[in-house]
């Protein structure tokens, strides 16, 4: 039998000089989140119920066990399994000085080796041609699972209805140890074979003068280099695989699917800062997963494997197993209340009959408003606290073909116990974690978009690599799709726009509520039409509209907010200033379509403003200012200027900054798209 190794290849003269970069991709999420997030997302794209048409529903299932920290596999057995890891291992000065200091020693293995797993099953495995090298147009690899794990990097040939896209999730398995390796063990659904082959991600690094290439394989090796694994068909396998399934407790081999080891893991127990463990795991969980979980799709198993029971997290436990993560809020969107909310609603969504949701078209929902007949229709069951379940029917257009009938759902739930909006956007079964644009409207909202919609496939292509937010302006989706922009944008807009239109004031118009206010006007009017012997007219009154002057202010991009300043051209340098801002809209002035939800330039919850070379002016019984409006008595204009941070990045923002230091009559707002 051939060695069973870790091997590096050495690299040759001609090729680039590239480090792997993975980590980029992926900095903004804590280390347990990527690893449940990324890991579990591999699985759902690899569920037998995804992948074969017509095999009947049945749930992945995921286990992630931390045993292994507290049961190191001992030395005796673990040095089988990292024969020549240890001197590429010393070579990286930027991995943990206390794995180097072994590796120093080539005693890697001297203390044990500890480890956590991660397994599925419910799952094909990874299907393919093991020894295929390379993919053409001839030869496209479509659905070589092995080839794709593990001999590609940022390629990927999952389609449209799988939740990943960018080839680079599989980087957290390496991410999570402290050697930057693992070992994996499949089965594979179609010819029932058990393969076994490791990597490890490491930089380019030199050993006595030769240059080695980041990417290092365990398994057995051809002559020409050729990373190969092990197979149990194969008799003189077959005993050191069955071995390795006993050594490191992988309790999901008898069936297809995939187990991960990942030894010396970033644990308490090694000292680092951001270490995997349980709560953090099973919150990573909750929060990513808690709709296919209550679909009844996944399973998830968490063994912290300190002697406590495993926990379950299905669709019949996970209410329980809230108090047991840790969501870091007591109070807001991730505490134990918001999430039993949140599933409670979910449940009666999933339960929701095709012929309860009310449907609405994109054209309808871009003219809906407060005094829409559906509105109305709707307005009493949601101030009841009922569900209010939505289709919105749309469409997309690849690039080069017709476009293409689409939709998606929105449930829509007053919940008076909120005082900030609580929104939740899924694609798939994937939680899109990072978009949160409620601001404080007591409401819950929850956006799927069904992975075999094509919407569905051009939100993937705007999402990062982490799959965290939706963005208008990315670039994978411009060179794939027709006006993304407009379409993403109208998607992530549309619970902002029916919970105003819901939200929007009760009372009563009372028609003469200013009359003391605009009496004598009224006079003045009604004397100036009796000597026309005419009804008043607006053109009538003695009050002169005043244009603002064009070149007053000049506005700046900042961060993630603008800047204000006196443009240099003024011929008069302004001494009070008028400050509107909203999120643009699709049609109509986006200043009559702010809502305080979106955000607010003053009070709780406020942006980050700062004025330099003013004042902002107090509220007056006459000028009371809206929250998104700043009135501003400026004292040095040369160096005057407002700045406003913290807008969502992924909008575009309207701001209108007025001349204040003549009177005029304010201009009434108008429908017209003026920006």
């Amino acid at each position: 039998m051939k060695d069973i190794i870790w091997q590096f290849r050495k690299k040759v003269r001609a090729e680039m000089n590239q480090d792997p970069m993975q980590r980029e991709f992926f900095e903004s999420e804590p280390k347990n989140t990527r690893l449940v997030r990324e890991s579990i997302q591999n699985s759902l794209d690899a569920g037998i119920a995804h992948v074969s048409s017509g095999v009947e529903d049945q749930p992945v299932r995921v286990r992630f066990s931390l045993a292994g920290i507290h049961h190191p596999l001992p030395a005796d057995r673990a040095e089988r399994y990292f024969t020549r890891l240890a001197p590429h291992i010393n070579a990286i000065p930027e991995l943990d000085d206390a794995i180097r200091a072994l590796a120093a020693r080539n005693d890697l293995t001297r203390d044990g080796v500890p480890f956590i797993v991660v397994e599925d099953a419910g799952t094909v495995g990874l299907e393919g041609d093991y020894q295929q090298g390379k993919d053409s147009e001839s030869n496209p690899a479509q659905r070589n699972n092995f080839y794709w794990f593990f001999r590609n990097e940022a390629r990927s040939d999952k389609d449209d209805t799988d939740a990943g896209s960018w080839g680079l999730g599989k980087w957290v398995f390496p991410d999570a140890s402290r050697a930057k390796a693992y070992i994996a063990v499949t089965r594979r659904q179609s010819d029932g074979e058990t393969l076994l082959m490791g990597q490890s991600v490491l930089k380019q690094h030199d050993i006595d003068e030769l240059h080695y290439v980041p990417y290092g394989y365990f398994g057995t090796f051809d002559d020409d280099g050729f990373q190969l694994p092990l197979r149990a068909s194969e008799p003189e396998h077959a005993p050191y695989i069955d071995q390795c399934i006993e050594d490191f407790g992988l309790q999901y081999r008898s069936e297809p699917g995939l187990s991960i080891v990942i030894p010396f893991p970033c644990s308490i127990s090694s000292g680092e800062e951001e270490h995997i463990e349980t709560p953090k795991m099973l919150a990573a969980v909750v929060h990513n997963y808690f709709f296919p979980i209550i679909d009844r799709r996944l399973e998830v198993t968490l063994d912290a494997g300190d002697g406590t029971p495993p926990i379950e997290v299905t669709a019949d436990t996970i209410n329980g197993v809230l108090d047991m993560a840790d969501l870091g809020e007591e109070t807001g969107e991730r505490s134990p209340d918001a999430y039993r909310r949140l599933f409670a609603m979910t449940r009666q969504c999933l339960e929701v009959s095709d012929d309860d949701y009310t449907e609405i078209s994109d054209g309808q929902l871009a003219k809906i408003g407060d005094d829409d007949h559906l509105i109305l229709k709707l307005r009493s069951r949601y101030d009841e606290g009922k569900l209010l379940p939505f289709r919105i029917l749309t469409d997309v257009q690849r690039k080069g073909k017709a476009p293409e009938n689409t939709e998606f759902r929105l449930c829509i739930q007053r919940d008076d116990l909120l005082t900030q909006g609580h929104d939740y956007y899924v694609r798939g079964p994937l939680s899109i974690s990072k978009m949160d644009f409620l601001g404080g409207v007591p409401a819950r909202t929850l956006l799927v978009v069904d992975e075999k919609q094509p919407l569905a496939a051009m939100l993937r292509d705007s999402e990062p690599p982490a799959h965290t937010s939706w963005r208008p302006h990315a670039a994978r989706a411009a060179e794939h799709w027709v006006a993304p922009q407009r379409r993403i944008t109208a998607v992530r807009q549309t619970p902002g726009i029916l919970l105003r239109a819901l939200e929007a004031p009760r009372e009563e118009l009372q028609k003469d509520a200013f009359a003391d206010v605009f009496s004598l006007a009224r006079e003045e009017g009604q004397a100036a039409a009796s000597a026309k012997g005419g009804q008043g007219n607006r053109r009538d009154r003695p009050i002169k509209d005043i244009e603002p002057r064009p070149h007053d202010f000049a506005v700046s991009e900042s961060g993630d907010g603008f800047r204000v300043s006196i443009d240099n051209s003024a011929e008069t340098k302004p001494d009070r200033a008028r400050l509107r801002v909203a999120y643009d809209v699709l049609r109509g002035n986006p200043l009559n379509h702010y809502n305080r939800n979106d955000f607010r330039l003053r009070g709780v919850g406020a942006l980050s403003v700062t004025i330099e070379g003013g004042i902002e002016e107090p509220a007056t019984q006459d000028s009371q200012p809206k929250d998104n409006e700043l009135y501003v008595r400026i004292d040095d204009p040369q160096n005057f200027s407002i700045g406003v941070q913290g807008f969502d990045p992924n909008r575009d923002v309207f701001v209108r900054v007025e001349n204040l230091s003549v009177e005029k009559l304010p201009a009434e707002e108008k429908d017209a798209d003026d920006s």
